[in-house]
């Protein structure tokens, strides 16, 4: 028996099935094994499983079938590949399982045909890893686009962040050796054959995600999952013509959204967290993911002003004054009621009302609160526009559905401890073509901390969790001002639909 198994499952990877017709995807691959492993010292097997493909990466699996290791190599004379042709079925999890009960090494090394190794003796590097602890169950490696660019260094699913890929667009230098993920995406991980038996394989009712879906089971079985730089792959999927399954249609897309909720009780790309904390606050499920559980907003953990203190420095602080010119002119991107979700103590919201619109200044931050509410009485104009609002929760506000043209989220969706459920607030409240503004703290370009007072939020993270919380249309990409902070707008949609199902 073989120490480890490297599978393949392929569907239509064939240069047929290439946008322009010119990249031999399955075969590309199999040529960056046969270079990277030609001496990998671990005891291995190629297995490629496919799925009834029609296009010509079946004869490109059958021609390496009769091909043997070179002399010289570990395995010199041993068949290069095995091949199982199975009857399409069009459901990968059903081929991954398949795959799973003609084989029998103690680690898989699960590939798609559309990826490229291109780090030598890789199969060794990640048994290593998950030899290291008895409870690592997934290891995968750093995910390159085919121009270098870094793409994922494992994933982030129960996120302040929403789903997400680690590391995507820093430079290498930035990332870690080796960091304990929550997913490692099913184009290129090794797993401990123990581990996904012990949870029962990939469920075959999922179409797309499964490996999500896999890792939220392994995950609440106390499995590990390590992403290292010292494994790199390209994966070449852009370049591949969407293939003919239900899977990759709308339809399946969506059912298998609806399969993760009927599961796990939450949204896959954008978890309401107030959902998961509900259901799986005592369980390793939200200890592998390092969430904080609901907890009002402390100005002083987050690095802002005490409560009133914007209001006595803003005549004499360039840099506040700054930052609040900044805030109103975002409050003047459109007309009719505002809320602000966040309001601080509330001075960008003062000034807004003494122009004469109504704005509905809410906070959770009691002593914040009542500063507001203490200023606003001193201009007559202003206490008849102004309501200062204390909440205990930010995404429960009490206030009149669709009542508002703009809902304003000022430097709150970084450090509200559920985003989701504050956009998913805002949704609630704006009017339809309504506006969204959202002004965030941004993530300098390093790589993303868990568990701190504040979860910020790189550019595309930002557009991400926006259109995957359904009901806006983002107007552009966030743009970053002077003040470090990103700013997005986004119009009502009037739905709650995903706007973007999978991808950034």
């Amino acid at each position: 028996m073989p120490r480890a198994t490297v599978i393949i499952p392929n569907y239509n990877n064939g240069r047929a099935s290439s946008r322009d017709g010119q990249r031999d995807f399955l075969g590309e691959l199999l040529e960056s094994l046969e270079r990277t492993l030609a001496h990998d010292p671990t005891d291995l097997e190629i297995v490629i499983a496919d799925d009834g493909s029609t296009d010509d990466s079946l004869a490109t699996a059958r021609a390496w079938s009769r091909r043997h290791w070179a002399d010289g190599t570990p395995r010199a004379g041993r068949p290069f590949v095995r091949l199982i042709e199975l009857p399409h079925c069009g459901v990968l999890s059903k081929v991954l399982n398949a795959i799973h009960a003609a084989t029998e090494g103690e680690f898989i090394c699960r590939l798609d045909g559309d990826v490229v190794v291109d780090t030598p003796n890789w199969v060794a590097e990640c048994v290593a890893l998950l030899s290291s602890d008895a409870r690592v169950g997934v290891v995968t490696g750093l995910q390159k686009l085919p121009d270098g660019r870094v793409h994922a260094l494992g994933d982030a699913i129960l996120s302040p962040l929403g789903y997400h890929h680690l590391g995507q667009g820093l430079p290498e230098s930035a990332l870690p050796e080796v960091v304990e993920v929550e997913h490692a995406m099913g184009c290129f991980h090794a797993s401990r054959r123990a581990a996904i038996a012990e949870v029962g394989g990939y469920d075959e009712s999922v179409l797309r995600g499964q490996t999500e879906e896999l890792a939220m089971r392994l995950n609440l079985a106390g499995w590990k999952a390590l992403a290292t730089t010292r494994v790199v792959f390209r994966h070449f999927h852009a370049d591949r013509h969407w293939r003919p399954n239900t899977a990759d249609t709308g339809t399946g897309l969506q059912r298998s959204l609806d399969r993760f909720r009927e599961k796990w009780g939450c949204d896959r790309l954008a978890p309401d967290l107030a959902e998961v904390w509900t259901r799986w606050k005592d369980t390793p499920l939200v200890g592998r993911a390092c969430l904080r559980g609901p907890r009002a907003w402390e100005p002083s953990e987050s690095g802002d002003l005490p409560a009133g203190a914007e209001w006595e420095r803003f005549s004499t602080d360039p840099a506040l004054q700054a930052s609040i010119a900044a805030e109103l002119a975002a409050l003047r991107a459109g007309d009719g009621p505002i809320a602000v979700l966040g309001s601080r103590s509330g001075l960008s919201s003062f000034l807004r009302a003494r122009d004469g619109v109504e704005v509905a200044a809410v906070e959770e931050h009691a002593a914040s609160a009542a500063k507001l509410a203490e200023m606003s009485k001193t201009s007559s104009n202003t206490v008849m526009c102004l309501s200062s609002i204390r909440v205990d929760d930010l995404s429960s506000t009490n206030l009149r559905p669709r009542a508002f043209k703009i809902v304003a989220l000022l430097d709150s969706a970084e450090r509200y401890w559920n985003p989701v459920g504050l956009l998913r607030e805002s949704r609630r409240l704006l009017a339809a073509e309504g506006l969204l503004v959202v002004r965030s703290r941004a993530r300098a370009a390093r790589f993303e901390s868990r568990g701190k007072s504040l979860h910020l939020f790189a550019a595309h993270e930002l557009l991400q969790i926006v259109r995957h919380v359904g009901g806006f249309t983002p107007l552009g990409p966030p743009t970053l001002d002077g003040n470090g902070r990103w700013q997005l707008l986004a119009r009502s949609s009037g739905s709650t639909a995903h706007s973007l199902h999978f991808g950034a």
